[in-house]
């Protein structure tokens, strides 16, 4: 079985977070994979953006990206995705829809800075094409 290239990894705070978000980033990872699951940098075999959503169990207190990795020796790039509960709780699905989506853009342009700047050859341009599919099937599910 092939693996998947772009990955969308999460922890979840507690059951109401998963209740709340737990679908949405499987919807967006069978997305990944239907329409991105090919190699945009021949340097790296996965790119690894993870989501942290805050709940009553476990809570990381930070919103946005942080913790950009390279790993050359390992070849992936991984960043870590802050959710807050004041974005997901009593917040209606299509507005926890276009944070998700919008914060993965934004995760994966920084990944994408990240290679380039390391002179790594990317296909940016393909993997925007690819990703804008992800992103319109998602929003209108």
């Amino acid at each position: 079985m092939k693996s998947q290239y772009i990955t969308f990894g999460a922890q979840l705070g507690d059951p109401k977070a998963d209740k709340a978000v737990g679908q949405f980033i499987t919807q967006i990872s069978l997305l990944l994979d239907k329409h991105c699951n090919k190699v945009y940098c021949t340097e790296v075999d996965e790119i690894a953006p993870a989501i942290f959503v805050d709940g009553d169990l476990w809570y990381w207190e930070f919103e946005g990206l942080q913790r950009l990795r390279l790993s050359k020796k390992h070849r992936y790039i991984e960043i870590h995705i802050g959710m807050p509960r004041s974005r997901w709780e009593g917040v209606n699905s299509i507005d926890i829809k276009k944070y998700l989506i919008d914060q993965l853009k934004d995760a994966l342009d920084l990944m994408l800075i990240r290679l380039n700047k390391e002179i790594y050859i990317v296909n940016d341009q393909e993997l925007w094409t690819d990703f804008r599919k992800v992103e319109e099937e998602f929003l209108l599910k």
